[in-house]
């Protein structure tokens, strides 16, 4: 994760370069179009084109993380339901489920922001948009 989370860093660093240069060639060529100002704009295109694959790329290994981390606590959680007593494990709920799902989904969606974690998690709601009975305040 951290290598997709650097490849996306450079290309946003190599596309803010490639802008910059196409603005100091727009203002030598005194707002003409010319050969200099074509090359600049090419290489923000080539940039642009890298900064977006990078970030589909990203975008997939969240995704598959996902995919593995609520595939997983299903099943932990089907296997613990079947036999709750022998692995000392509560029953599932639809309840604990739901909030799992949305904590991934957050974790998700604050890495596409770029925030890392960083972000205020806002109250957990299901699928369903409801607020669970005891999120909700009086």
């Amino acid at each position: 994760m951290e290598s997709t989370i650097d490849e996306i860093s450079n290309a946003y660093e190599d596309l803010v370069a490639a802008a910059a240069d196409v603005v100091r060639e727009r203002e030598a060529s005194g707002g003409r179009r010319t050969a200099a100002t074509d090359v600049a704009l090419e290489n923000f295109r080539h940039r642009w084109e890298h900064f977006r694959a990078s970030c589909d790329r990203a975008e997939e290994v969240i995704d598959m993380a996902r995919r593995r981390i609520t595939t997983e606590y299903v099943a932990d959680a089907a296997s613990a339901a079947a036999r709750p007593a022998e692995a000392g494990l509560p029953p599932v709920s639809v309840l604990r489920l739901e909030h799992a799902l949305h904590a991934v989904n957050s974790l998700a969606a604050d890495l596409r922001r770029g925030s890392g974690g960083g972000a205020v998690p806002s109250p957990p709601t299901s699928p369903s948009g409801v607020t669970p009975q005891g999120d909700k305040a009086d």
